[in-house]
C-alpha cells in the first residue's frame, strides 16, 4: 500500500481557514442581532442615540426623499429625526430617485450590515482560533457596534474599499484597474477615503502607477460638480463630538483645556516621531504574496484611519476601517523589534475600541445612581486616558505608513535603498 502524502502547510491553513470565518460570521451577527432584540445593550455602551436604530442611514434616505419633494437637502431636512443636513456627494441622492424612502431602512439597514460583515472576512480571512477571536473582539467592540446600530454610510465605502483590496490582489492588470476605480469611487462618496491613495504605490511598475493615478484622477474629476454641495454643506453643519467616543486629533485640547492650535501641528510632531520611529525599519526583501498583501491592506486602512483623526473631531465607528489592520498585525516574523511593534499596535487598537464602552458600561451598570460625582471623574480620567492611547495609536499607524511608502517611492523613481533593517 502505498503512502499517502501529508497536507502541505498550505493546505492545512486553507482547511481551517474553511472553518474559521464562518465562524466568525456566526458569532458576529448573532451578538449584533443580541443588541437589536435587547436595545438597553445599545445605551449601557454609549452607542445609542436615543430610541432609534440604523439612524444615519436614515438620515440619507431622508436627503433623497427630500429632493424628490423639491426641498433643498443641504439645509435642515425636516423629513430627518433630527433635522440634519445633507453633507455628502449628491451622488447619494440617487436613493430617491431608485423610490427609497425612509421606510426601506427596515430592511436596507440588515443587508447593509450584512454586506459589510461579508466583506471583512472575505478580506481579512481569518485562520485558527486566535485570529478568529482577535477579529471577532473588533467586530463587536463598542467602535463598530457604534457603526452597526447606526447604519453608518461609512459602511458603504467600507464595503467598496473591501472589494478593491480584493480585486488588488489579482495578477492580472484589469481587475487591479476596477480596484482602483471602486477606491476612487469611495473617495467620492466620504471623501476621506481618498488617503487610501497610497496604496497606488503598490504599482508593478511606473507605468502602471502612472496609469493608476490618471484613473483615479480622472474618477474625481469627473465626480467635482456632484462633491461641491456636500463639500460646502459640511464645512458649515459638520459635527464635533467631543464626549465619548469621540476620535480625532482636536479631542485632546478638550482633554487637557487647551487653546486648540492646529491639529496639524500636532499631528506634524506624530509624524516626526513615527518617522524617527521607523528609522532603519524598511530594506529591499522578496516577501510572499500574501505578505504584500497584508502591507497593503495595513498602508490602506492606516491611511484612512490617520486621515480621519488628522482633520478632525468625528465617532469612534470610523475604527471599523481598521479592521483591514489584521492581517498585518497578527503575522509573525523573525525580527523581534517589528514583533514587538506588531503586538503594541495590536493592543493599543484593541483599547482605542473598548475603552471608552466599558466607561460608559461601568457608568451605566456598576457605579450606584447615587453617586454623581465619582461617575465623572471616571469619565473625565478615562476619556483623557482614551485620547492618550489614540494618539499613541495613530503613532504607530504612521510608522507602519513611513515603512510602507518609503521603499516604495524609491522604486518607482528608479532608486535602491540600503538594507538596515526589516520590519
Amino acid at each position: 500500500m502505498s503512502e499517502q502524502p501529508l497536507p502541505s502547510p498550505a493546505e492545512t491553513s486553507i482547511g481551517r481557514a474553511g472553518l474559521t470565518p464562518w465562524l466568525v460570521i456566526l458569532l458576529a451577527a448573532t451578538a449584533w442581532a443580541g443588541c437589536f432584540l435587547f436595545p438597553p445593550s445599545w445605551r449601557a455602551l454609549g452607542v445609542a442615540e436615543g430610541n432609534f436604530v440604523f439612524l444615519d442611514l436614515t438620515g440619507v434616505l431622508a436627503s433623497g426623499e427630500a429632493a424628490q419633494l423639491g426641498l433643498n437637502p443641504y439645509l435642515p431636512n425636516p423629513l430627518d429625526v433630527y433635522h440634519r443636513p445633507h453633507v455628502y456627494t449628491e451622488w447619494w441622492l440617487v436613493t430617491g430617485r431608485l423610490g427609497l424612502t425612509r421606510q426601506d431602512v427596515r430592511w436596507l439597514g440588515p443587508v447593509l450590515i450584512g454586506l459589510m460583515l461579508l466583506s471583512a472576512v472575505a478580506v481579512v480571512r481569518p485562520v485558527g482560533r486566535r485570529q478568529g477571536l482577535l477579529m471577532l473582539a473588533v467586530f463587536v467592540s463598542p467602535a463598530v457596534l457604534m457603526a452597526v446600530n447606526r447604519g453608518n454610510n461609512d459602511l458603504v465605502a467600507f464595503i467598496l474599499m473591501s472589494g478593491a483590496f480584493g480585486l488588488l490582489r489579482s495578477a492580472r492588470s484589469p481587475p487591479r484597474l476596477l480596484g482602483i476605480a471602486l477606491l476612487a469611487l469611495a473617495a467620492v462618496l466620504k471623501y476621506y477615503p481618498l488617503a487610501a491613495a497610497v496604496v497606488l504605490l503598490d504599482a508593478r511598475s511606473r507605468r502602471e502607477w502612472l496609469g493608476w493615478i490618471l484613473l483615479f484622477g480622472v474618477v474625481l474629476v469627473v465626480a467635482w460638480p456632484g462633491l461641491v454641495p456636500g463639500l460646502q454643506s459640511a464645512a458649515k453643519y459638520r459635527p464635533s463630538p467631543d464626549w465619548v467616543h469621540a476620535f480625532g486629533a482636536p479631542v485632546i485640547f478638550r482633554d487637557f483645556a487647551l487653546t486648540p492650535p492646529p491639529s496639524w501641528l500636532l499631528m506634524g510632531g506624530a509624524l516626526a516621531v513615527a518617522g524617527w520611529a521607523a528609522r532603519g525599519g524598511w530594506c529591499e526583501v522578496t516577501a510572499s504574496e500574501e505578505s504584500l498583501n497584508a502591507e497593503r491592506e495595513f498602508a490602506g486602512a492606516a491611511a484612512v484611519v490617520v486621515g480621519c483623526f488628522a482633520l478632525g473631531s468625528s465617532y469612534a465607528y470610523k475604527l471599523i476601517f481598521a479592521l483591514w489592520l489584521l492581517p498585518w498585525l497578527w503575522r509573525t516574523t523573525l525580527d523581534k523589534r517589528s514583533e514587538r511593534w506588531r503586538r503594541v499596535t495590536l493592543g493599543l487598537l484593541l483599547a482605542v475600541l473598548w475603552l471608552d464602552g466599558l466607561l460608559s458600561l461601568a457608568v451605566n451598570t456598576v457605579i450606584p445612581p447615587g453617586h454623581p460625582t465619582f461617575a465623572l471623574r471616571l469619565m473625565q480620567t478615562g476619556l483623557i486616558v482614551s485620547q492618550l492611547l489614540s494618539w499613541a495609536f495613530v503613532i504607530c499607524l504612521l510608522r507602519g505608513l513611513v515603512i510602507y511608502a518609503v521603499p516604495r517611492m524609491a522604486r518607482l523613481c528608479g532608486r535602491r535603498l540600503g538594507r538596515r533593517g526589516v520590519a
